[in-house]
């Protein structure tokens, strides 16, 4: 297909390749302003027998900070989080499966970072400011043995906000927007490629293979009006 052919086709059926990457660029703007807010809570836990050396641990203690992230987001730590949450104005209503389910965890070495999110960005800061409290209580609670040497939590980050993920929020929308261009273009060429109707002399010629010598139809602008709305204006 040459590019003139490429060109009418597009023009054609422009509400696709204009139309779609509008909706999506619309629907990426609305996600972004309906994302949720997160409180983020990160801690260093070295556990009794760490040599503090990482690869290096004489011992397995060190493979136990595996178990921080489903620590953090298992119903007993939801249920220590919730009794501290009280009963104030912000934690009003919020139960142990709202605590729950607002909680996720991952660690990178002794590192353990818990995420806090909510749609209330006073609940999922409340929620992340009793987790920094509650997480060492925890640790100690579950991850170490009974009489042994308690493990050491030391806060790195308090939650001091809560805000929203919009980490690389341009580039999505920018890509998305492209790919919907490019989608709203292949829509177009497919709708093309299933109509067999003919719109110029161009398209007989190529159909046919002889030439056009004269044009029966009659332009739009010159159809008599109906009786209808002749007689209504009369």
């Amino acid at each position: 297909m040459e590019l003139r052919q490429v060109l009418v086709v597009l023009r054609r059926r422009w509400w696709l390749v204009v139309g779609l990457p509008l909706v999506v660029f619309a629907g990426t703007l609305v996600q972004s302003a309906n994302q949720p807010y997160t409180a983020t809570v990160q801690a260093v836990i070295l556990i009794p027998g760490d040599t503090e050396t990482t690869g290096n641990a004489e011992r397995p203690e060190l493979m136990v900070l595996d178990d921080g992230p489903t620590l953090v987001t298992s119903p007993a730590f939801a249920d220590m989080v919730e009794e501290r949450l009280g009963s104030g104005s912000i934690a009003q209503g919020l139960d142990a499966d709202d605590v729950h389910g607002a909680l996720s965890a991952e660690r990178y070495s002794r590192t353990l970072t818990v995420r806090a999110t909510r749609a209330d960005p006073d609940e999922a800061l409340a929620i992340g400011r009793v987790v920094a409290n509650v997480l060492p209580d925890a640790v100690n609670g579950y991850l170490v043995a009974a009489g042994a040497q308690p493990a050491t939590v030391e806060i790195l980050r308090r939650p001091t906000e809560a805000i929203r993920d919009l980490t690389n929020r341009s580039v999505i929308l920018v890509v998305q927007t492209l790919v919907a261009l490019v989608a709203g273009a292949g829509l177009a060429a497919l709708a093309a490629s299933l109509d067999d109707r003919l719109y110029a002399d161009t398209d007989v010629v190529e159909r046919v293979g002889l030439p056009v010598i004269g044009d029966v139809r009659v332009p739009r602008r010159s159809l008599p009006e109906p009786p209808w709305l002749r007689g209504e204006r009369a």
